[in-house]
């Protein structure tokens, strides 16, 4: 087996005569008990491997295709089989539990339930900190370097299978894992949307907001408010698209500026108050209001009437950013996109030499 991405994960292959490509399986090495996904044939030399680094405790299958071997393995070291619900009857071998979709299978591990693909229960596999997805048959890793999908014949209905992997976009990755062909280790969602783009039969780049349901965006008390986040789904690069449903007393964030990104915000439905350094003005139906960069753009929005407001909020995505935070006088420093929040008092600054 070969280590790939990360050192606790593991890839093996056996090749397709048929298909002209490598079908995968996976291990991810964990403490609390290993996990083999979508498992093909192994060598003795891997057997061997596996057993040294620890056997398997779950085995996960994507779809009901992907059985392979997985009842050699469950009588080898004793694994439970994990499969979802939709594919649980297709199965020769046992399954001792069904997941469904956004479940957790295990701490850092979620599901992903991709309809109307090859069968019902088709699953990707997402671990939120890794930024790593693995796809099982629905995204194949061919041609070398880029993907796509499968066959439209093996498909129960080719355009919404197209478009469930929405479901995958909508978070964020860098490597994309592949039961069958070659795995993408970087820049993976970009090819992602660039196989969406070339089918004929979706427009991946357009979606109707009413398809896209509200989450909570922030929950702390005066700052509860849902979100959209459509940039993800309609295949944005250096734009981002987000609704924001502001309740009745509650405020969307802290005032804050960004010294490089700039943003607009236009007023769908309802009224709310846009407060800013230079006072508090009145934000109506059809107001469209733009956040250069800088102290100027300084801003928050607070809804103080009776009903709901929705706005659109507009911005640059940018790898590097400094936001600051006027009444707290903090400095929160984006030096990369997936890094979060490194945030600081103004009042820590310290000279050039400090410590030196």
């Amino acid at each position: 087996m070969k280590q790939i991405v990360f050192e606790d994960m593991y890839c093996w292959s056996v090749f397709n005569d048929q298909r002209q490509i490598d079908f995968n399986g996976h291990l991810w090495v964990r403490r609390e008990g290993n996990v083999l996904i979508d498992p093909v044939p192994m060598s003795e030399n891997d057997l061997r491997q596996l057993d040294r680094l620890g056997g398997a405790a779950l085995i996960v299958l994507t779809n009901a295709d992907h059985e392979r071997e997985a009842a050699f393995f469950r009588e080898r070291t004793g694994a439970d089989v994990v499969v979802h619900s939709e594919d649980a009857d297709a199965l020769s071998v046992s399954v001792d539990r069904m997941v469904e979709d956004g479940e957790e299978i295990v701490p850092g591990l979620e599901c992903i339930h991709l309809r109307y693909g090859k069968s019902p229960g088709e699953l990707a596999l997402y671990w939120p900190e890794r930024k790593l997805v693995l796809a099982g048959d629905l995204v194949v890793g061919a041609p070398l370097g880029r993907v796509s999908l499968l066959m439209d014949e093996k498909l129960a209905d080719p355009p919404r299978a197209a478009l469930e992997l929405r479901k995958v976009l909508a978070r964020p990755f860098e490597a994309l894992l592949v039961g069958d062909g070659h795995s993408i280790m970087h820049d993976a969602r970009e090819e992602v949307l660039a196989c969406l783009e070339r089918r004929n039969d979706v427009y991946i780049n357009k979606v109707n907001v009413k398809d896209v349901p509200w989450v909570d965006a922030m929950k702390r008390p005066g700052h509860q408010w849902q979100a959209k986040d459509l940039d993800p789904l309609v295949g944005a690069r250096y734009l981002g698209y987000q609704l924001v449903r502001l309740p009745q007393g509650q405020s969307i964030c802290p005032l804050h500026f960004h010294h490089f990104g700039e943003e607009m915000f236009y007023a769908l439905k309802g009224d709310c108050t846009l407060r800013t350094p230079r006072g508090d003005w009145p934000v109506s139906e059809g107001d469209i209001i733009a956040f250069p960069p800088g102290s100027s753009g300084a801003h928050t929005f607070i809804n103080e009437r009776d009903r709901e407001c929705v706005l659109l909020a507009l911005g640059q995505e940018l790898a590097h950013d400094v936001c600051e935070y006027p009444n707290s006088k903090k400095i929160n420093v984006f030096a990369k996109a997936d890094t979060g929040d490194n945030i600081y008092r103004q009042g820590d600054c310290v000279g050039y030499w400090e410590g030196e």
